[in-house]
């Protein structure tokens, strides 16, 4: 049965592995090659800056 504890290491750590994930996917994406991955390497790269920008300057407010 999850305790507690277990509901707060969730809502802790699951965001920066998503984040990890992302930028993992765009760096390969961008070693890939060209065109159509480089777009989708761009992409999955921004999508975890947008993040951090959107946080970060919530945060700094």
């Amino acid at each position: 049965m999850p305790t507690k504890n277990d509901y707060y290491l969730n809502k802790t750590w699951v965001m920066p592995i998503l984040l990890a994930v992302l930028t993992t996917i765009g760096l390969l994406l961008a070693i890939m090659g060209i065109g159509v991955w480089h777009i989708l390497s761009w992409v999955a790269l921004g999508i975890p800056l947008y993040i951090m920008i959107k946080y970060g300057v919530k945060y700094f407010k």
